[in-house]
């Protein structure tokens, strides 16, 4: 429209012109006309390109409107997908048993540990009845425990624990020579396997192949990041593994509080002599044990008392009574940590060699002493006197065994310890039919983990 009215403009000066100069030239006339037609023409021309242009445009937009709308279209639907998932979800929810059955599967946790013992450096250099004998300089792997924890529900789980053994008899023990042997035997056990059950009123239940609390040092493997090895004839009174039951109960009191470990089926324990009571048993006659630990703050340390009492059969017709009974305890004042136990293991009628049989106990004591320079550096002194029946052929012996240990504990980590260890060992048979000394140094590494 815009060029519609300048062209009209134009055609009104023309015909002023025309009424003028009506004497000129007609030709002039026709040609004005022309022009005239002309100028019409050109502006209807440009008002269809300017039309034409608005209809492509409004074409443009009524396609990006009808991609909007299907956009739009897509997007509910998804928010009603969305919105019957979680209807299903909600009616699942409200179906308990389906829905704590998926919640429990996935809660389920399998959980899996170990303690691993090697040595890079062990000698023993002594005398066996006077003469001098030593055993090689040696680097080797003790043990492997693997530790595997099934939880199957809030109150039940399932522990089981494999051991590979390395036995190299470096050890060395009254009526053999401090030797090492040539060659190792690699043997695969069932260490511990039971179930442990949460009843009511704050009671736990114990049920398999376990290791009863006689004493709390061996039991709970208190020493291993202490020691490399054990004393020499105490790890033998202390040893007690056995299939059957443990019911724990702690109780707490204004000033003291007290764990208690009753077992009131036990298979026992008969020391070597008939079979490893962990996994069968060779008479019906069970042995129980009770054992209680109070603890309790004075003068500002952590004082713990230790006691355990047992009784039972041991032999294969269930007549012959074993009795066992210990008493220490556990005291730590700031970095210091002090402790010891008294143990004693009655049997009756232990058979001889040559036939017969004679009473025979297992006693002996312990004290030990730990001291935390830092986290990272510890050290350990304990010293044990022990006798040990020895069946002969007409009487019983008794072998004696006193032992020095000290070891320095280095924590790489808060469960990897570098153990040099150094333990010196005077043990003698009763009458001097046997003496044995020696000192035996370990460069040795646990780790758990």
């Amino acid at each position: 429209m815009c060029r519609i009215v300048p062209s009209i403009k134009k055609l009104h000066e023309h015909f002023k012109l025309a009424k003028l100069e009506r004497g000129k030239d007609m030709k002039f006339t026709v040609a004005l006309i022309t022009a005239c037609a002309l100028l019409f023409l050109s502006a209807g021309i440009a008002r269809a390109d300017e039309l034409s242009d608005i209809k492509k445009q409004l074409e443009q937009l009524q396609q990006k409107l009808e991609q909007l709308e299907k956009k739009q279209e897509n997007q509910s639907k998804e928010a009603k997908k969305v919105e019957e998932l979680s209807k299903s979800v909600d009616k699942l929810k409200q179906q308990p048993s389906a829905y704590a059955a998926v919640s429990e599967a996935l809660g389920k946790q399998l959980t899996m540990g170990g303690h691993f013992k090697f040595f890079l450096v062990d000698q023993s250099t002594g005398e066996r009845n006077s003469k001098d004998q030593h055993d090689s300089l040696s680097a080797g792997i003790n043990d492997l425990w693997l530790y595997f924890n099934k939880k199957l529900s809030d109150s039940l789980q399932l522990n089981v624990a494999p051991r590979v053994e390395v036995a190299a008899a470096a050890t060395p023990s009254l009526g053999s020579n401090i030797s090492r042997s040539g060659s190792s035997n690699v043997d695969l056990t069932l260490d511990e396997a039971y179930m442990t059950l949460r009843l009511p009123h704050q009671f736990e239940l114990k049920a398999g192949a376990i290791y009863p609390l006689f004493s709390e040092e061996y039991a709970k493997k208190i020493w291993w990041h202490e020691q490399y090895h054990g004393n020499n004839g105490l790890m033998t009174l202390q040893s007690w593994k056995s299939a059957g039951l443990e019911i724990y109960r702690n109780f707490d009191f204004d000033n003291f509080s007290m764990p208690v470990y009753f077992y009131p089926y036990l298979n026992g324990d008969d020391r070597g002599l008939i079979q490893d009571k962990r996994f069968t048993d060779n008479n019906s006659a069970k042995s129980a044990l009770l054992h209680a630990a109070p603890e309790f703050f004075a003068y500002g340390a952590r004082v713990r008392l230790l006691g355990s009492f047992g009784f039972g059969r041991w032999d294969n017709e269930g007549d012959n009574d074993s009795i066992q009974w210990a008493a220490g305890a556990d005291i730590t004042y700031r970095s210091l940590n002090f402790s010891g136990e008294y143990l004693s293991r009655w049997r009756e009628n232990i058979p001889l060699i040559g036939g017969g049989t004679e009473d025979g106990e297992d006693k002996g004591w312990y004290v030990k002493a730990n001291y935390t320079f830092t986290p990272e550096w510890r050290l350990t002194v304990k010293y044990s006197d022990v006798d040990l029946w020895s069946p002969s052929t007409t009487s019983l012996l008794t072998d004696n065994y006193k032992t020095l240990s000290t070891a320095v504990g280095y924590w790489i980590t808060g469960n990897s310890t570098i153990i040099p260890q150094l333990e010196y060992v005077d043990a003698e048979r009763e009458g001097g039919t046997e003496t044995l000394e020696y000192l035996r140094y370990t460069l040795g590494w646990r780790t758990t983990f």
